[in-house]
């Protein structure tokens, strides 16, 4: 957590909520974890997954599906979940280092 989100916490329980009743110390600490979990949320549901099926993974390096199939395993690391292909985002961005390097 945090500073300023603990300062605000403590200041909740501490405060009146601008001239209405005083707000009791377990409904500030409801409210303040009740603040906590929204900002984990919103930082998960902003997080990306690490594993990409085969159309997503074409997007991302700006190919299309067929050409990232025949490059799988060759050139761009892959891995095969359930008969499926699955690219990590950090062998992406590898191969997309390399090429600006090596010029692919």
């Amino acid at each position: 957590m945090s500073p300023g989100a603990a300062t605000r916490q403590i200041s909740a329980i501490q405060d009146y909520d601008e001239g209405r009743q005083r707000v009791s110390p377990g409904d500030a600490m409801i409210e303040a974890i009740a603040e906590a979990v929204v900002m984990k949320l919103s930082r998960m549901s902003t997080m990306s997954q690490r594993l990409m099926d085969v159309e997503e993974a074409a997007k991302y390096l700006g190919m299309t599906p067929h050409a990232l199939r025949h490059k799988a395993a060759v050139d761009i690391p892959c891995v095969r979940i359930d008969t499926k292909l699955r690219f990590d985002r950090r062998d992406l961005d590898r191969y997309i280092d390399r090429a600006k390097r090596e010029g692919l």
